[in-house]
């Protein structure tokens, strides 16, 4: 019997058969994100009403966190939706309060795509008290909170668009199926801008 590792032919033939694996699987998402940036009837105005492009789209590390919840959570949680991701530091202010709030309604905005997006909030919740966690909770059914500790410093740290520490930032980040973080959005960016940019993406994208 000849062992495929003593067979370059057979060899060559697995590897492209991976390549063609993953071509498919990323294709989607690359389709959406040509259509979306690349041709300029569609390319962001640059106006508070449009997500920031990160280029390159940018990979998210491993991590391994817990939930409010007690789940544990991971990178595999980002794989088949697009996810939406907040970062917050102590408590969940009016402004914090709001954000969640902008993002639920987009969400809820996308009707029959709405399954295939997820709302996730990163937060490092050092000093609150668990009433304060459970009022979160009741607030926002179905978001899920990762609560950060000091293991989580490349995460975090991937999440930095400026010289703005991500916690402090309050921006609104959309990740993508693959788990690649690829845009962002201001706080206070028009919900308006994030429901047409999240369309044109879900249009395209045969992902999530």
């Amino acid at each position: 019997m000849t062992h495929t590792a003593d067979n370059p032919a057979a060899v060559r033939r697995t590897r492209l058969s991976l390549l063609v694996l993953f071509a498919l699987f990323a294709a989607p998402v690359v389709v959406a994100w040509l259509v979306f940036y690349v041709f300029p009837d569609w390319r962001p105005s640059g106006t508070s009403n449009h997500g920031e492009l990160v280029t390159p789209a940018r990979p998210l590390p491993e991590f391994r966190l817990g939930t409010l919840d007690g789940d544990p959570l991971d990178r595999s949680f980002l794989r088949g939706k697009w996810t939406f991701v907040y970062l917050a530091q102590g408590p969940c202010d009016e402004a914090c309060v709001q954000v969640l709030y902008k993002i639920r309604q987009v969400r809820l905005s996308q009707g029959k795509d709405i399954d295939r997006l997820q709302r996730l909030m990163l937060w490092d919740a050092a000093g609150q008290d668990a009433g304060a966690r459970r009022d979160l909770a009741a607030h926002f059914p179905g978001q899920v909170v990762a609560l950060l500790d000091g293991g989580a410093t490349a995460l975090i740290d991937a999440f930095r668009i400026d010289a703005r520490p991500p916690l402090q930032a309050r921006r609104i980040y959309l990740v993508d199926p693959l788990g690649n973080l690829m845009m962002s959005y201001a706080a206070d960016a028009d919900p308006r801008g994030i429901i047409k940019d999240l369309h044109r993406l879900l249009k395209y994208s045969g992902l999530g």
